[in-house]
Order: structure tokens, then sequence, then C-alpha cells
């Protein structure tokens, strides 16, 4: 009986009206010989088989989608763009419904010659970040009496991904830690490129780091030791832990993490971007960081949906090659306790930053144990604290 289903959704109310009265009037007129109950349920009829011609046959109209942009930050503008044209000498629609998210718009049609065709832009909303899913346009057939209609999907549906807002940084901002041509690391290597010194041999050293001028002036056995040059890769870990946030402090939140990621992509180095774990002593949740477009794709559909604050996303963190700085990012109501656990969760050598979104606050700079700790009351003043910390 599904193939029956579309017929039955062609039907108004109206129109089962009208086949409540065929019916009615046909079994009065037989049962009591009413001639008026027969005039009804052929009146009735009549309208019902005038009312087909008016939904079958050939569409009347071609439409199709397209969008301003694909994906834009919260609060830019977007448009959905949708062309209609006339195919046939059949007469036109007067509108045609367009599916906004979970509104609808109505989009009016002038008379159009055959083969014409009209654009018509509809605003997009981007007040918020996610996912806002365009379309289909619909064409709506009905007869002059209402008795029947039947809509006409006409395109499919676009989405617009709308990212949480970002500033840029400054170039080498994302890495606190410079490369081959920067700061030097306090320990030292037997391993790597930059001479530091000679030191005694000792047993189990590598024969081939001997130095033999040095060693045979002196009399005894000198090996090289090297500074390790370090990569500044980063390492970003974000909260989704709701009870660390306040208003839109997750909003500001993303939008850091998005700051910071694409500098460090556009500085061409090797990000890793995780969430809270969704369980107790699980891994921490990656998230899709390879290209920027990607990063902020998934940020874009990023909610605060688990139990466990920045602290456990840090510990859960520790399996994830963290680079040399590790980003930690939470909300304004993540305790201090949380914070230092959090810090103090970073394997040695690695430079913890711990970034508090709280919006509306004053920018704030303060140290926590090791750790430094930003307060940030809004993206712009991201720039700035990372500049300092750059600079140090």
């Amino acid at each position: 009986m599904r193939w029956l289903e579309p017929v039955w959704r062609t039907v108004t109310p109206w129109g089962w009206a009208l086949v409540a009265t065929l019916v009615v009037g046909v079994v009065v007129a037989r049962a009591l010989g009413w001639t008026e109950a027969l005039v009804a349920a052929v009146a009735a009829g009549a309208l019902l088989l005038g009312a087909v011609p008016w939904i079958v046959g050939e569409r009347w109209a071609r439409a199709r989608i397209g969008l301003s942009a694909e994906r834009v930050p919260v609060g830019s503008p977007a448009l959905a763009l949708v062309e209609i044209a006339r195919p046939t000498r059949a007469l036109p629609p007067r509108q045609v419904d367009l599916d906004v998210g979970d509104e609808e718009a109505v989009l009016d049609i002038p008379p159009l010659e055959v083969g014409g065709s009209v654009l018509r832009s509809v605003p997009l909303d981007t007040s918020r970040r996610g996912l806002r899913t365009i379309g289909p346009a619909t064409l709506l057939r009905t007869d002059p009496f209402g008795v029947l209609e039947r809509r006409h999907r006409l395109t499919e549906t676009r989405t617009l991904v709308v990212h949480p807002r970002i500033v840029r940084l400054p170039g080498g901002a994302a890495g606190i830690v410079r490369d081959l041509d920067g700061e030097a690391a306090a320990e030292r290597t037997a391993d790597d490129i930059s001479f530091h010194s000679l030191r005694e041999y000792v047993p189990g050293d590598d024969r081939r780091l001997v130095h033999w001028r040095s060693s045979a002036r002196l009399g005894e056995l000198l090996v090289r030791q090297f500074e390790p040059s370090r990569r500044a890769d980063a390492l970003i870990v974000v909260s989704t832990d709701p009870r660390e946030y306040d208003g839109d402090d997750f909003e500001l939140a993303l939008s850091l993490v998005g700051t910071l990621g694409t500098a460090a992509l556009a500085d061409r180095r090797t990000l890793r971007v995780v969430e809270s774990p969704r369980a107790e002593r699980s891994r921490a949740e990656p998230v899709d960081a390879a290209t920027r477009d990607r990063l902020l794709d998934a940020l874009a559909v990023l909610e605060p949906r688990s139990e466990h604050g920045v602290a456990a996303a840090a510990r859960a963190a520790r399996g994830v090659a963290p680079g040399s700085v590790a980003w930690l990012v939470t909300g304004s109501k993540a305790s201090p306790r949380a914070l230092r656990t959090a810090s103090n969760g970073m394997p040695a050598g690695v430079v913890a930053v711990v970034v508090r979104a709280a919006v509306g606050a004053v920018p704030a700079r303060s140290r926590l144990g090791d750790a430094d700790v930003v307060t940030v009351g809004a993206i712009e003043d991201l720039a700035r604290s990372v500049r300092q910390e750059a600079g140090r």
C-alpha cells in the first residue's frame, strides 16, 4: 500500500470533504432515492476530476541553488542564490518555496518568457557557527479550488559551513620554541647538527663521534656533543566540559583554537588538536586539523559534550606527540587546581600555556606553577598576548 501514499498526500482537507460528499451522496441516493444527494455526489466528483489536470504533467519550472560562499566566518554576509527558469509554454508558477534551515523563504517569480530565467537571493543567518542546510527549492502545484496539491522538488540541498571567527597572528607566534635558527635548548644530545662542545668519552659512546684530532692533542678520547634542534610543533588541547564555560566562553574558546591552529598551519608546523575524552582514562578525542578548512569545519560542529575538563584532556593528551608547545584552552569557570593539574600533566620539556576564554574579561597574564596563564576576553586580545609570550 505504500504506492498509495503519494496519492493520499495530494488530497487536501477540502478534497477529503469532497470525497466524503461523493461517497455519502451515492450511498444516500441509492438507499433513499434522494436526487439532491446524487447531485451533490456528481458535483463533488466533477470537482475532484477537474483538479487532476492541474497537478499532473511536466514541471512548470526548473531551478538550481548556489551559495555566495560555502564557508564563512561568524557574522560574515552569505547569500543563497536561486535561479528559476521557465522551460516550456506551461504557465509558470507565481512563487517558489526555499527551505532555509527550519524556516521557509517564499520567492516571488515575475512573468517569464519561454526559456527565460530570474535570479533570486536569500540572506542567510551567520550569527552562530555551525551548519546551515539550504534547500530544497520546491514548487507547490494546486488547482483553483484547492482540492488537490502536489509539491515538486526542484533542487537538491546545499550546506553552508559557518566557521568560528579567527584573527591573524604574527608569523611564528603559534610556536614559542624556535626552529633550527632560533632558541637553543638547555639539554645536550649526541646526534644533531648544531655542535656545542667536547666531553670525555664514556663507555657506550658512538666511536664515530670521537674527535680524533683533539683526542690526540690531549691524550684522552673526546667526543662531540650537540644542541638539540627542536621543532616548534604545536599541540592544542581544548576542554569540551560545559561546566568550565560560562555564556559564550565556549564560542570564544573555539575561536582561540582556530586562530592558534591556522597560525601553526600557516607556519608549516605539525599541528595536533584534541578535545576532552568521552570516558575516564580514554585517549583524547582527535580533531581533524590536516588543513585549515578541515580544522575550521571540525570546529564549526564541535559542541561541549564531555564530562571531563581541561585537566583530564591534558592527561589524556600525553600519548599524543606534543612537539614543543602545548596550548591548553578552557573557559572562565575552570578552577586554578584544574589549570595547575593540566599544565603539570605535560611531558618534560614541553612549554605549556593555559588560555582561559572569558568573554568580556580584561586581558591578563599570570604564572601558575611553571605555566603561563593567559586570560582572553575577546579574540582580538590573543595576538597581543602571543606576541608577548613569543618575545620572552
